[in-house]
Parts: structure tokens; C-alpha cells; sequence
């Protein structure tokens, strides 16, 4: 029987049954290679097993020693998983992976920095490098030999785009080879049940680089977030097999590495002491968390016809619309101002429960007045200047109440709630936005419950 001819494309990984000099997927030239199709062999199916007998090691899943990082991985790692860690050049990810590292009986894999780099930087973490077994070793079939040989507790591999398989014709890096590669190691990690952390460049549009099959192969994607003008890092799980992705670590960068945040709420609130006009705080919820954090707000009057409305942090499109719904229900004269929105410490918010906080953060800098200490915001805007109820506002409350705030500003439908929870200070329901800022500067129409 003839063997049928097979063409890839190592650039884009798309495959034609005959050669040609420019890929017509990806139009890049001399791309296109001739490679063996794969001989996948018959053997022996395994038994199905029922589902009531499959067992989960909950219990077995291996801690780092990080708790911000186990607690985004799901309360661990769990055994023969892939992790794929991508993030900006420097964020951080070599460094968390050697910190996890360092507490477990690791195969560190280094296809981008020497052994006497990572030695440097081990010694600068001030980890404990007996622990961690390290190789340049760059061709997947042989990083496997030597996982099967050393039975390592952890795999690390920095990078995935790094490394290359005997198998495909193409240069390391590219899309075939980045599959085959994540494959084969995603397949000794099952089988091994020795789960591994893949570090992923990513590209200018800040995707994981390489196919889209690699975050479908990996049972863990995070990402790692933050303004290199700033301390702080973020990791978010975007997928878990194991976990909730709306998990967040909150980590500050030093010079000894990444070091965990306990005090999430004093990472973003003003630690001065003293409120100045434009700044209101609230709460957000970050996966199993509630975190406070500061709405600053800069109202500056224009002279041109086009009022200008930017924001850090929070959605701009949201800020447009709180702009129109304050003119439009709250009475602020707003189309001949300028409106800079700013959440602190870098913290990013997408949940509307922000709304009245950014409001009251906008009057009180049109006003002039500030935001009395000790109040906290909470509340969603509708279209119609209507104050609507926030999911958990009883777990909101509770960190307002451990963090020392003596009141609240909610919707109506909440306040019996947050009450109930055992919030001791004063809670204040209001029905509209415009009730809501007038209770915030001490006017009268909002209900104090």
C-alpha cells in the first residue's frame, strides 16, 4: 500500500497533503515540511471502570508552602496535573516557579537561563536548593527519561516555547512543536501521576503563544498580572479542572521574590489617616474573598465641547454610563467636567456592586467635600437612578466591620440583611442614587435603619 505524503506547516501547524513554498493559512514562505504520519499503534483497550468506584486524592493534593499560590491552584496541586503559568517578560514567573520549587523535590528544567543563573537567583530567594535537581536538557524525549528516572515530586519546566521533540521536523517554538512538546509531557504527567508547571511566553496581544490546543491539554491556566510601575502581582486562574477560576493570589514583588499579602485591605486603601475629597471605598469580591479597596476621583472642568472620561481599574464604558446617570437622576451638572476614574494599588474591578462608590467618589470631588471616614459603599446604579441590591453584601459587610468602618450605604434591600449578619454600625438604605449621595453629605432623605 502506497504511504500517503504529509506536509505541516511549522509556523501555523496547519497540514496539506502536498508541498507548496508559501502556506496559504498563514501566507509565510518556506514554512512548509514534509514529516511521517503518525503510526498510532493497536493495543489492548483498558477496562471501563464504573464512576462510583473512581476515587479523587483530595487529600493528596501537594502544597508549595505559598498559600496565595496554592490557593488559586485550588488548595494545592493535585497530582499528575499541568499547570500552564503565562505572564508579561519579568512579571514574575520564573520566580514563582522556583519558589514553589524550593520546598518540594523538584525537576527544575531550564532551556533559557544556565544552572549558574538560577543557582544566583535560588540564592537570592534564599531557598533551599537541595531540594531542586536542575537541567538544560532541551529535547522533550529526554526530559521524560529523566522524570521516569528520578521520580521528582514536581516538574518545572521554564519554558514550554523553549523546548523541541525529535518527532517534529520543525524549529523549537513553533506551533507543532509546542503541541507535541505539552503533549508528551501532559502524557508522562498522567501517567507518572507527577504534575508539572509549564511556564508560556505569551504574544503582543497577550495570549499564551502557540496553539490554542495547549490551554486545552493543560488542566490549570493562570496568569500572572501587574504594572511593572507597581509592587504588586496578581495570579488569576483563568481555567481549573480542580478549582474555582475566580480564585486571585495578591503577591509584592521584593527584592527576596514574590512575598504573599496577608493584609489585602491595606494594600488598597489609604493608610494616611486623613480623607481627602474624591476618594471612596468598597468591597469586591475576588473567588472565595472579599476585598476593600479605594475609588479615587478627579473632577476638572474643560473648556472643550467634549468632555473627556477615563478610567484605571474600572470599565470605562461603565464610567460613561454613571456619568449620564448621575446628570440625568442625581442632579450633577457634569457635561462641562472632565472625569478621571482611578481604583488604587492597581486592583481591577468588573462587578457593578463599584457603581455607588465611583459615584460618591465623582460628587464628592465636584463638591469639593469629602467622603466621611468610616463609611463604606455598596450598591449597584440601574438606567433609571435606581439603587439595586449586590450579591453577599452580608460578607461585604462583615469586612467593612473587621476593618473598622461604622457605616454603610446600601440599597434598601440589603440593609435588613446586613443587619441580620451583625453589623453594629449604622446602615442607611436608600432607593435611588440621588438619596444615596444625599445621605453620604449629610442630608436627610435616605432611611437610616
Amino acid at each position: 500500500m502506497k504511504q500517503r505524503r504529509f506536509f505541516i506547516c511549522s509556523a501555523c501547524g496547519a497540514d496539506f497533503p502536498k508541498w507548496s513554498g508559501r502556506c496559504p493559512v498563514c501566507e509565510e514562505w518556506n514554512s512548509i515540511s514534509e514529516r511521517a504520519p503518525s503510526a498510532n499503534k493497536k493495543s489492548k483497550s483498558a477496562a471501563p471502570l464504573l464512576l462510583s468506584e473512581a476515587e479523587f486524592p483530595e487529600d493528596k493534593r501537594i502544597l508549595t508552602g505559598i498559600s496565595e499560590f496554592d490557593l488559586v491552584c485550588g488548595g494545592g496541586i493535585v497530582p499528575g496535573s499541568v499547570i500552564l503559568m503565562g505572564g508579561e517578560p519579568g512579571i514574575g514567573k520564573s520566580t514563582m516557579a522556583l519558589q514553589a520549587a524550593g520546598s518540594i523535590n523538584t525537576l527544575y528544567v531550564s532551556a533559557e537561563e544556565s544552572i549558574s543563573q538560577i543557582k544566583a537567583r535560588a540564592d537570592r530567594l534564599r531557598l533551599d536548593a537541595s531540594k531542586v535537581k536542575i537541567t538544560t536538557e532541551r529535547i522533550v524525549e529526554n526530559i521524560i527519561e529523566l522524570l521516569e528516572e528520578e521520580k521528582p515530586k514536581l516538574l518545572v519546566i521554564d519554558s514550554i516555547q523553549t523546548l523541541a521533540s525529535a518527532g517534529a521536523p520543525s524549529q523549537a517554538g513553533s506551533v507543532a512543536q509546542v503541541r507535541e512538546c505539552a503533549s508528551l509531557i501532559a502524557e508522562a504527567a498522567k501517567r507518572t501521576l507527577i504534575p508539572a508547571i509549564l511556564i508560556g511566553h505569551i504574544t503582543k496581544d497577550g495570549a499564551i503563544a502557540g496553539p490554542k490546543l495547549l490551554e486545552h491539554l493543560v488542566d490549570a491556566v493562570l496568569y500572572f498580572e501587574g504594572d511593572f510601575s507597581r509592587d504588586f502581582r496578581i495570579l488569576r486562574a483563568f481555567k481549573n479542572r480542580y478549582g474555582s477560576v475566580n480564585e486571585a493570589g495578591l503577591f509584592r514583588m521584593t527584592q527576596f521574590g514574590l512575598s504573599e499579602v496577608r493584609d489585602k485591605n491595606n494594600a488598597f486603601l489609604n493608610n494616611s489617616g486623613k480623607s481627602s475629597p474624591g476618594s471612596a471605598v468598597s468591597a469586591a469580591l475576588q473567588g472565595s474573598r472579599m476585598i476593600l479597596f479605594e475609588v479615587q476621583s478627579l473632577v476638572s472642568f474643560t473648556s472643550f465641547s467634549n468632555p473627556r472620561r477615563m478610567a484605571d481599574g474600572f470599565d470605562m464604558n461603565r464610567l460613561i454610563i454613571l456619568s449620564a446617570v448621575l446628570e440625568k437622576h442625581a442632579g450633577l451638572k457634569l457635561s462641562s467636567f472632565d472625569i478621571f476614574i482611578n481604583v488604587s494599588g492597581g486592583f481591577r474591578v468588573s462587578e457593578p456592586s463599584a457603581d455607588l462608590a465611583v459615584a460618591a467618589a465623582i460628587a464628592s470631588s465636584l463638591r469639593g467635600e469629602a467622603v466621611p471616614d468610616g463609611l463604606g459603599l455598596i450598591g449597584e446604579i440601574s438606567l433609571a437612578g435606581d439603587l439595586r441590591p449586590v450579591p453577599q453584601c452580608a460578607r461585604r459587610a462583615q469586612e467593612f466591620k473587621s476593618s473598622g468602618f461604622s457605616k454603610i450605604i446600601c440599597s434598601k434591600a440589603d440593609a435588613g440583611e446586613i443587619r441580620a449578619a451583625g453589623f453594629t454600625g449604622d446602615v442607611i438604605g436608600a432607593d435611588t442614587v440621588e438619596s444615596a449621595l444625599e445621605a453620604v453629605f449629610g442630608l436627610s432623605s435616605a432611611v437610616i435603619c
